[in-house]
């Protein structure tokens, strides 16, 4: 009996045992696989330059995102907050202690000054309040005459109430009286609160003015003291000074004192030496000095003995007489000593 064939079971066929890559799908897979490294390949340098900007990108990003996280907890942390206030705050001291120091006395000066700007403005409001109560005293004034005028038209007009129109105008002059009476009795408590308000500012320029006049002479007063103090401490420090020197010039002047020893040492020196050298010519003078001196002491002793002999130019020269050992005179012999 014949084996039966298994292989057909399940319909497989030849094309489904072959792999992905050997199907037409797969060979059409590697092409655009080939398509797509090529084209990689040919955009290399551009895909470079992206991705490396992306990563700038990236980095500035973050940078900024720190650097704003950092904003926001030093803005946000009341520690921080109080600690930069206090920093501030000490600056500002160091720097007003600064300007202080330069010229303490200004300062006060120019707080004078400042007050006395602030009272000429408060003397120049004063005379605009008062300039308003007299015109709130005007139309107070004003308004009564015109109350009294009314008033009166209204009775003329009672009295001719027989004559048309004169009721009418006799219930209009009243009303008019009570609408100013009304606003009199309105601007009075203003015209009081102006009066009492006027009346404290006098009172506040006349103080005023005794705070200036009073400052003025603290701050003359402080001028003179710090003034003859200042004079007092520098005439002071002056001489310490003149114990203790000044350290910059007194480093010249030691540097100027060694100099000037050791310019002394080398001239002195070369003055010892110089005297040393010329102690053996001036002995050889001396020496020849007192040759002299002896040889013209005995040719005075001889001039006085009448055994001086001058110099004449007529005397002829001793001629020796032949020696032995010259039978007969040399050549030279006239001329030989000539030269000695």
């Amino acid at each position: 009996m014949a084996t039966p064939d298994f292989t057909q079971l399940g319909g497989s066929t030849e094309a489904e045992r072959r792999s992905f890559w050997s199907r037409p799908e797969g060979v059409l897979g590697l092409v655009v696989l080939a398509g797509l490294v090529g084209t990689g390949l040919f955009y290399f340098n551009e895909v470079v330059k992206f991705l490396i900007e992306v990563a700038q990108n990236t980095l500035h990003l973050a940078f900024l995102l720190g650097a704003l996280g950092v904003l926001i907890f030093l803005v946000t942390s009341r520690d921080i907050r109080t600690g930069l206030f206090f920093l501030f705050k000490t600056l500002m001291r160091k720097i007003t202690g600064l300007i202080i120091q330069l010229d303490p006395i200004a300062i006060l000066k120019i707080y004078i000054e400042d007050l006395k700007q602030k009272r000429q403005k408060m003397q120049g409001q004063i005379d605009t309040l008062a300039g308003q109560l007299a015109k709130l005293n005007k139309k107070i004034n004003e308004n009564n005459e015109e109350i009294k005028q009314k008033f009166a038209e209204a009775n003329k007009a009672t009295s001719m109430a027989a004559k048309p129109g004169m009721k009418e105008a006799a219930q209009l002059a009243t009303i008019e009286g009570a609408g100013l009476q009304q606003m009199n009795e309105k601007l009075l408590p203003l015209q009081r609160n102006i009066k009492m308000v006027l009346a404290f500012m006098e009172k506040v320029n006349q103080s005023a003015d005794y705070i200036i006049k009073e400052t003025e002479i603290k701050v003359r007063l402080k001028e003179v003291e710090y003034k003859i103090v200042k004079e007092s401490s520098n005439a002071l420090r002056t001489a310490v000074s003149i114990f203790k020197g000044d350290p910059d010039k007194k480093f010249y002047f030691d540097e100027s004192m060694e100099y000037i020893q050791d310019d002394m040492s080398q001239k002195l020196g070369e003055m010892k030496r110089a005297m040393d050298m010329s102690m053996d010519f001036i002995n050889s003078v001396d020496v020849q000095n007192g040759i002299l001196s002896d040889k013209g002491e005995a040719m005075l002793q001889a001039y006085n003995q009448g055994e001086f002999k001058l110099v004449t130019l007529d005397a002829k020269p001793e001629v020796p007489a032949p020696s032995s050992s010259e039978p007969y005179p040399a050549k030279d012999a006239g001329y030989r000593d000539l030269l000695n």
